[in-house]
């Protein structure tokens, strides 16, 4: 069976200091002939050097036609079939190191710690989850365990509660800013607190108490 292509090692080509130019040249001539199955005609001294050439090309022969068989009962069980332009033996990953990266970058990426599902059954939409998912990813703070996503709906459950607003409304509101999370603080536009005592924000509240005690101590004084 011929093969495109053939193995010199560098060692066995020490040979060639112990022959002349003559000798050499026919050396050559002999590796190309007997490699494209012609009849050799050898001198003694180069017959003898090109024994170990010769034993060297008969395990590479071998070598090769187990390859080729292997390969070719591997197609008769159905496997794919091999790429003309990848060596022979050789897989399609195996020939190009990127592949397995790539493979392994889109499982990660794919890979979510994440059951949508157990939020399903608690009464969330799916719609609303998967628009908070991307919105988070959209701002490079992704949601990437149940922790995250539960803590983001605790946070948005406690906001309409406290605006009195349901969670729809809470959800959009979040999506339309560029938050990470969202918290009782941030005034709901055009909305009042569901206690007639809240209807400022806490920090509100606060500044109305610290106006209340300086006007307490001017009045004292």
């Amino acid at each position: 069976m011929s093969r495109p292509s053939i193995i010199l090692h560098l060692d066995s080509l020490e040979v060639l200091d112990k022959l002349n130019d003559k000798e050499c040249a026919e050396l050559f001539k002999a590796i190309r002939d007997y490699n494209k199955g012609l009849e050799l005609n050898l001198s003694s001294l180069v017959d003898i050097v090109f024994t170990q050439f010769k034993n060297q090309f008969d395990r590479d022969i071998k070598k090769y036609q187990n390859i080729c068989e292997r390969n070719k009962n591997n197609g008769l069980k159905g496997g794919r079939p091999r790429n003309p332009k990848n060596p022979v033996g050789f897989s399609e990953t195996q020939n190009n190191p990127k592949n397995l990266k790539n493979k392994n970058n889109s499982k990660n990426k794919n890979n979510s710690n994440i059951n949508i599902q157990k939020y399903i059954d608690k009464g969330y939409q799916q719609k609303r989850i998967d628009e908070l998912i991307n919105h988070r990813k959209a701002l490079k703070k992704p949601l990437l365990t149940d922790r995250m996503l539960s803590g983001l709906l605790k946070s948005l459950d406690r906001y309409a509660d406290h605006w009195s607003i349901t969670f729809d409304e809470a959800c959009k509101y979040y999506l339309s800013q560029s938050w990470i999370s969202i918290d009782v603080e941030y005034k709901y536009p055009a909305r009042l607190v569901k206690k007639k005592e809240q209807e400022l924000s806490f920090s509100d509240i606060s500044k109305k108490l610290k106006e209340q005690r300086n006007n307490v101590l001017k009045i004292g004084g």
